[in-house]
């Protein structure tokens, strides 16, 4: 007699209540956490600069006699510009494919939110060699191996945990960019994650921590933690994962970034005669463009039908990553060894 089994009585299909898929989170991503997104209403402008060192001239100032003008002085004022360009990327979908689509899935939205992860990931290689780069900077270091002493453009690396002096690293770079733009403090860190990594370890660091943190202990750890022990409003870890290998070719992934710390003194949004070290100038003219230059499009018609494409999703960004201030900005290059 035949005996019914449990393969014999249930088809194998598609759970409708689960689907797997890779999508970075939005807070790995700093490319437009530091600097101001300044909205432009077209592509290409001028801004104005006033000149610093007018600013701060001392020995002009005089007392004054009954019945004497006071020193007439001047404002000197140049310009810069920026160009946004467009930068997009879509993706097909077909009639026969759309039709045969399994309930658990939504293809269409799967393919934008896949068209942004990707166009997040460009930006954020652009905002590392615009601005996460070395001799970009007014004030611009190296890490090494043995720092020959505390004045020099070199400190040891942070990874070196018997010899090095990250607080103290941090704190002359600080000093050393204030004064030379003129009065700024840095007030935003960025880091890669492998610095954040060693930092987190770091012994000076753990003996700063409230309750005596040890490496056994790193709840306490925290990034908000890091910022206040540095004195910065913000301290921010580049997290965002890059696959830098071809279609078809055995996946690659590397952290965007490199093995950097950067120090910048830069509000929290752009006006009138801000000083700022960066800037990322949104395009937002464009139709459908968000606050940040974003644009998602849905494409249909016969065009598309007679190729049996249902529907084509483009995703465009326009915009332009300026340094503005480099005097504003002090970056240690290769600050651990690895």
């Amino acid at each position: 007699m035949p005996i019914l089994t449990p393969s014999a009585v249930h088809l194998d299909k598609p759970l409708t209540n689960l689907t797997i898929a890779y999508v970075q989170d939005q807070s790995n991503f700093v490319a437009d956490k530091i600097f101001p997104v300044v909205n432009v209403e077209h592509q290409s402008d001028k801004y104005y600069i006033y000149d610093r060192a007018t600013m701060n001239r001392a020995g002009d100032v005089g007392e004054l006699a009954p019945n004497t003008p006071a020193n007439d002085i001047e404002i000197a004022l140049s310009n810069d510009n920026y160009f946004a360009r467009v930068y997009g990327l879509r993706m097909p979908f077909g009639e026969q494919v759309l039709a045969n689509e399994d309930a658990a899935l939504d293809i269409r939205a799967a393919g934008a939110t896949t068209l942004v992860n990707r166009m997040l990931i460009h930006r954020e290689n652009q905002f590392a060699s615009t601005f996460f780069a070395d001799n970009v900077w007014g004030t611009n270091w190296d890490g090494v191996a043995n720092a020959d002493n505390d004045t020099a453009i070199e400190v040891t690396n942070w990874d070196d945990y018997t010899n090095s002096t990250p607080i103290e690293d941090v704190t002359r770079l600080m000093r050393t960019v204030q004064l030379k733009s003129g009065g700024f403090k840095p007030n935003k860190m960025v880091v890669s994650k492998e610095v954040r990594d060693v930092l987190v370890n770091h012994p000076d660091i753990l003996a700063r921590l409230n309750g005596g943190a040890t490496v056994s202990n790193p709840a306490l750890i925290t990034d908000a933690k890091i910022a206040e022990i540095f004195g910065v409003s913000q301290f921010l870890v580049m997290e965002a994962v890059e696959n830098d290998s071809a279609e078809g070719v055995a996946e690659s992934n590397s952290f965007i970034g490199g093995n950097h710390c950067l120090l910048v003194h830069s509000p929290d949004s752009a006006g009138l005669m801000t000083p700022m070290a960066g800037a990322t100038f949104a395009w937002n003219s464009i139709p459908g463009a968000s606050n940040l230059g974003i644009t998602v499009e849905s494409f249909t018609g016969d065009y598309l039908r007679e190729i049996q494409i249902a529907e084509r999703i483009q995703v465009k960004m326009a915009y332009d990553m300026r340094v503005t201030g480099a005097d504003l900005g002090g970056f240690i290059n290769s600050v651990i060894s690895t």
